[in-house]
């Protein structure tokens, strides 16, 4: 096997890991899960658009790979304050 078709490959399983991480983020159940699921969803941008990179010879693609980076990482820290100004009793337990 080539190269090329590691990358495939790989696309793929990132894919399918993509897909279950946003029924993660839909289904919650409480934002401190959402948060974590949003936060491995800019993960796996980050890794599609390096992959695509490798595979199409196009290195300005991980110009927008930094950019997914740095704004994933905005993001979560942002959350992260939005949990820690909150009232945690509001959210749902995961004990049921």
């Amino acid at each position: 096997m080539n190269m090329e078709n590691w990358i495939d490959v790989t696309l793929v399983i990132l894919a399918i890991s993509l897909l279950v991480c946003f029924v993660r983020l839909y289904i919650g159940p409480n934002p401190p899960n959402r948060a974590v699921a949003f936060d491995t969803i800019a993960i796996h941008a980050v890794g599609v658009f390096a992959l695509l990179s490798m595979r199409n010879d196009a290195p300005e693609l991980l110009d927008a790979a930094i950019v997914t980076a740095v704004l994933g990482f905005v993001g979560t820290m942002m959350f992260a304050r939005y949990i820690e100004k909150s009232n945690l009793q509001d959210w749902e337990s995961d004990e049921e």
